[in-house]
């Protein structure tokens, strides 16, 4: 018995261990980027860009503003995303709305459990996410990301950030400096869809991420590859654009840029008409 306990032990002990890890590796506040963009879905919708140096920006986006969802979904509610979420059972969807909203990547995004339409109503706004929102929503978050952002906006009050309304010009307000400093630009292929190609370049040049051409080449939709140099393999440009749009690195030379943007299989995914 004495025996079986230990065994028992030992392997919770080892499972935690696991799962620590996996949280900590998989974390995206603990890469160190200087800026973390950050959705709260509900009834008062927010984006938060969290800066590790700079200003903070929070964007509200009412239930009635229209958004483009991509995937050829077409112009939605923001009240009525979750809905679209649930019928097409495709959580990203928020991601890849709010992204094409803000004009740049989205990386963390929380929503309701339950899905529920929402529209505008007279009631007081709250600033931050509460704590039932950040640890019970549904959320691409591991524990340790959840951590962070509970962490990061319960530390700072509306002093430290610049409101932003969703009307106004997003485009290059959310560019993070590190992909500025590396200066490395990007060649998109894409087979079909041109308006995709410049939905996507419009996010890399909102992260600080030049775009020097986009091309067309017909041919079967693989999955997204980014193909550049080896020695670029851990760049931080690099290391964004493969987790954003789960692309795999191919080692190659590309004429025309530093990197190629291969869509592939994405290119669907973010369909726009």
């Amino acid at each position: 018995m004495r025996n079986t306990n230990i065994t028992i032990a030992v392997v919770a002990g080892l499972t935690l261990i696991y799962l620590l890890f996996k949280n900590i590796t998989g974390s995206i506040f603990l890469r160190n980027q200087d800026k973390i963009n950050v959705v709260f879905y509900g009834e008062d919708s927010r984006l938060f860009s969290l800066d590790n140096k700079d200003v903070n920006y929070i964007v509200n986006f009412p239930p009635e503003a229209i958004v483009l969802v991509p995937g050829g979904y077409g112009e939605y509610r923001v009240g009525a995303l979750n809905k679209l979420v649930e019928l097409e059972g495709k959580p990203q969807l928020f991601r890849r709305a709010f992204s094409a909203a803000a004009g740049a990547m989205v990386d963390i995004y929380f929503y309701p459990p339950e899905t529920t339409i929402f529209y505008d109503e007279e009631r007081e706004k709250g600033f931050s996410p509460s704590f039932r929102e950040i640890f019970f929503s549904k959320s691409n978050a591991n524990l340790v990301d959840r951590l962070f952002v509970f962490l990061d906006l319960t530390a700072q009050g509306k002093q430290t950030y610049k409101f932003i309304e969703p009307d106004d010009e997003l485009q290059g307000v959310f560019y993070k400096k590190t992909y500025r400093k590396e200066a490395l630009n990007v060649q998109i292929i894409y087979t079909e869809s041109y308006g995709t190609a410049v939905l996507i370049s419009k996010l890399l040049d909102g992260e600080g991420i030049r775009v020097v051409d986009l091309t067309r080449n017909q041919g079967t939709a693989k999955s997204c590859e980014l193909v550049t140099k080896k020695d670029r393999f851990n760049s931080e440009t690099i290391r964004g654009l493969k987790d954003f749009f789960d692309c795999d690195l191919k080692e190659g030379d590309p004429l025309v840029s530093d990197i190629i943007l291969k869509l592939g299989s994405q290119e669907k995914e973010w369909q726009v008409e």
